[in-house]
């Protein structure tokens, strides 16, 4: 997966001291070319329909130890071709056991959905979550595991971390848009404002009191027309917050779009503020006027 921006991430590693393991892995998740065509025998000749349900291509990789698991999917980050999650064995002698190696993985790629293939002498699962932690990144697959068992567990965490990845992506777009549109709104308010002082200082000067007000009547008109161009960007970005509220976001994700949220709206409530400010000023301009 060279572009994970545009394509679906399956690659998978196992890490498992067993080779007798890998080849289970690698006939569960990466069927033969001849696999299908026996399925379909069988249901022609026989009626049966095959034991595993249509599956996904996925990209296996094997280690036998921790630290060489680790190796690996540090160089895969580096590469930019992450590995989406990882199959890991609890016993490894006379390297790390599996729990060692999670610690080390969620270093080197803290998004890496990882699922413990233990058997329950190994570890209790109050131990191991004692020792990680409460994550939805971790999921305990007991032996002896069958087929159907580990593409269920490999379509579902394969199309989690993809989905995350987007929303992840999602999130860093709309930050990056909403400090564009900050620095621009800025520009443009410190703009606003030389040409409003200007303009006043123009055309007051000298001038009759009734120049006086027709000169902020064009500085109204003025402003009505940047209040125009700065609402509608500040619409849009309260609008892609909204959207992203109604996406599956983590903790630290949605802490990050609350913050875009709230930016907008105070944008939105300092553009409030100046419609107030020309409201009194207008009401003020009438009241000399009528004196």
């Amino acid at each position: 997966m060279k572009d994970d921006k545009t394509t679906d991430n399956r690659r998978i590693l196992v890490i498992d001291d067993s080779l007798s393991i890998h080849e289970d892995f690698r006939k569960i998740l990466v069927p033969s070319k001849d696999s299908g065509a026996l399925d379909q025998a069988r249901v022609a000749l026989f009626g049966e329909t095959p034991s595993l349900p249509p599956q996904e291509h996925y990209e296996l990789e094997f280690a036998d130890q921790g630290r060489e698991g680790v190796g690996m999917v540090q160089s895969a980050q580096q590469e930019g071709r992450p590995f989406a999650m990882a199959f890991v064995d609890m016993r490894m002698p006379p390297g790390w056991d599996g729990l060692e190696t999670i610690e080390h993985l969620w270093y080197v790629a803290p998004d890496l959905e990882i699922v413990i293939c233990s058997a329950y002498s190994d570890h209790p699962w109050e131990d191991v979550s004692r020792r990680i932690g409460n994550t939805d990144k971790l999921l305990i697959l007991m032996k002896p595991f069958n087929s159907i068992e580990v593409v269920q567990l490999a379509n579902s965490l394969t199309k989690k971390w993809n989905l995350t990845r987007s929303v992840k992506l999602q999130i860093e777009s709309l930050a990056s848009c909403v400090s564009l549109r900050e620095a621009e709104l800025c520009e443009a308010n410190g703009r606003l404002q030389e040409n409003i002082a200007r303009r006043i200082a123009e055309t007051v000067k000298g001038q009759p009191q009734d120049a006086a007000a027709a000169a902020f009547r064009q500085k109204e008109e003025f402003l009505a027309i940047m209040s125009h161009e700065i609402l509608t960007p500040i619409n849009e970005l309260v609008g892609k917050v909204s959207l992203l509220f109604d996406s599956p976001l983590n903790p630290g994700q949605r802490e990050h779009a609350t913050t875009i949220q709230r930016c907008a709206q105070d944008l939105l409530a300092l553009h409030n503020d100046m419609h107030e400010f020309m409201a009194g000023r207008k009401k003020e301009a009438r009241a000399e006027g009528r004196q």
